[in-house]
């Protein structure tokens, strides 16, 4: 069976064979045009593993020997400086704007041992009971100690700490040119001033006489005295018509107050020549020259408060010249001016008896005060220290005492003190209200 069915086949190959090699150039038969297929889809690739990449192996590094780590080492703090306990700063007082004496003792009294500038500060160190003083520390080269009123300075650092000093001597004599008065201590002489009687309202002239210490009236309505300069005649100011006197102005009498006669009218704050033949005189506005009979006036420059000098042609005055205002010195003859003090408020000078200083008011500190300067400006010193009116300062004849007038009890009355400020005393009442700016007074031996 098996043989059969080969030799079948063979016989059919053998047919297809023979049959395509007799028609080799015979054209294909066409085709019939198959319908359409889909789209075929491709066969589904055999999916590639991908080659795998081989990881890299890194080198293998030359071992190192370990190191030994260190031990970390705290940081070394930084010092910090033990902080400085504050030095205590000791109290001080410090001195106001226009300066202040600075005295021996806790008082007016005592001897002024420097003037203080605006602005300086000293350490306190002490005080008096009544907190109304300080001692500082240290004044001049010898750094020595010396006393300021509290109330004309202001503090910095405490002051409750400050202790009372107990053992203060008295203030010491004071020395002065008359050795009469060095020896009694007092003002000797007789004085000269005005009262404002208010309850009878009139102006009184007054007496007061240092060698008995009384006082008694001599006239009504005669104010702004003034003694030539050998104590025998008295110029003054008549106010209103009265007792059968007339005319107001200046008038002048005896030193025993007898033969008074008018000399001009108007004018007021008469002041003697040296030689007394002539008077100065002034209106509130100009300083004027006149003859001692009353003759030959003449206007002598702007200004008010003229004393002329004991000594020369000089005459004292108030003045404000292109603002400029202060005491000036002004030359009877020839109109030659010299400024001596430039405070704005400066008034009513008053010339020592040998003609080498001048007395005078000023209200730099907040309120009117008695200086001392000399001629050429230079040695200023402060008399008195207090928050009242002091004012209208006049030389005694020994150049040893100055008297003025103040309110500093509450009431007016006249008052004694040293040039250098001490040994202050109250010599008599004395009112001068409402007005005292002119009621200057005469002092004689």
């Amino acid at each position: 069976m098996l043989r059969k069915s080969l030799l079948v086949c063979c016989v059919v190959f053998l047919v297809v064979l023979l049959t395509a090699c007799s028609n080799p150039l015979a054209p294909p038969a066409t085709a019939t045009p198959l319908p359409p297929t889909a789209t075929p889809i491709p066969p589904t690739a055999t999916p590639v593993p991908p080659t795998v990449t081989p990881t890299p192996v890194p080198p293998t590094a030359t071992p190192v020997p370990p190191t030994d780590t260190p031990t970390p080492v705290p940081p070394t703090p930084t010092p910090v400086p033990p902080t400085a306990t504050p030095t205590p700063v000791p109290p001080q007082a410090v001195i106001g704007a226009k300066g202040l004496n600075l005295r021996g003792g806790p008082g007016t009294t005592y001897p002024i041992l420097a003037a203080a500038k605006g602005g300086e500060k000293f350490e306190i160190v002490g005080k008096t009971a009544d907190d109304a003083w300080w001692q500082i520390c240290c004044v001049g080269d010898k750094k020595e100690k010396a006393w300021v009123q509290a109330k004309s300075v202001t503090t910095e650092g405490e002051v409750t700490a400050i202790t009372v000093v107990k053992d203060i001597p008295p203030p010491p004599p004071t020395a002065t040119p008359n050795p009469a008065a060095a020896a009694g201590g007092s003002p000797s002489g007789v004085l000269l001033y005005s009262v404002a009687n208010m309850s009878a309202g009139r102006w009184e002239l007054w007496e007061y006489n240092f060698g008995n210490a009384t006082a008694r009236k001599l006239f009504d309505w005669r104010t702004e005295v003034a003694y030539s300069a050998n104590y025998k005649q008295i110029a003054y100011y008549l106010w209103p018509p009265i007792g059968g006197v007339t005319g107001t102005g200046i008038w002048v009498m005896n030193a025993d107050y007898t033969g008074e006669h008018l000399v001009i009218l108007g004018g007021a704050y008469p002041s003697w020549s040296p030689d007394g033949s002539r008077l100065s005189a002034g209106d509130g506005r100009d300083v004027y020259i006149l003859n001692a009979d009353g003759s030959g006036l003449r206007r002598l420059v702007n200004g008010e408060y003229p004393a002329w000098s004991p000594k020369n042609n000089s005459i004292a005055h108030r003045a404000c010249n292109g603002g400029d205002c202060g005491i000036y010195l002004t030359d009877a003859d020839t109109g030659a001016q010299q400024r001596v003090t430039s405070g704005g408020s400066d008034g009513q000078p008053a010339w020592s008896p040998d003609g080498k200083r001048l007395a005078y008011i000023s209200k730099d500190d907040g309120n009117f005060e008695i200086y001392v300067v000399n001629t050429d400006g230079s040695n200023k010193v402060r008399l008195t220290e207090n928050l009242t009116s002091d004012g209208l300062p006049i030389w005694s004849p020994d150049g040893g005492w100055i008297a003025f007038r103040s309110d500093r009890e509450g009431k007016w009355a006249v008052y004694a003190v040293r040039p250098t400020g001490a040994n202050l005393r109250k010599v008599t009442d004395a009112d001068v209200l409402p007005v005292w700016f002119f009621e200057k007074m005469g002092w004689r031996r």
